[in-house]
């Protein structure tokens, strides 16, 4: 929901994209709890064309719980649960004009710039183009 991009979706297809592929590992799946409730993520794998590169795909505290602390601890202990597995580089994506400002935790966890991407849209209306 804090993300340009936030597009709502059923969870079969959610679960779809992030658990169908062979590699998939639930125990790289953390979660951080809080009186029961679910406070925080964070969703790891192994990149499949490089076993030694770990991704966290998706890390994400939510808004009662931020600016704790949460999301470095959660970041932190995927960074050491994948280098226990064999990991020697971690990757994650984000959106450089996050409405969080999530770069700034990356960067002070010690991640760098490494690759951009500029997204381009255009709406267009039936008929116009």
């Amino acid at each position: 929901m804090d993300s340009w991009a936030y597009n709502p979706i059923p969870f079969d297809e959610w679960s779809h994209w992030l658990t169908n592929y062979e590699s998939f590992d639930p125990t790289l799946w953390f979660i951080a709890e809080d009186g029961g409730e679910i406070a925080g993520v964070s969703l790891c794998r192994f990149q499949e064309a490089d076993d030694r590169l770990g991704w966290v795909r998706i890390l994400g505290v939510r808004r009662p719980w931020r600016r704790r602390g949460l999301g470095r601890a959660l970041l932190l202990h995927s960074f050491r649960e994948l280098q226990a597995r064999g990991a020697t580089a971690m990757g994650l994506g984000v959106d450089a004009e996050s409405l969080t400002g999530a770069h700034k935790l990356y960067e002070s966890a010690g991640m760098r710039v490494v690759r951009t991407n500029d997204t381009y849209e255009k709406d267009v209306a039936a008929g116009t183009v």
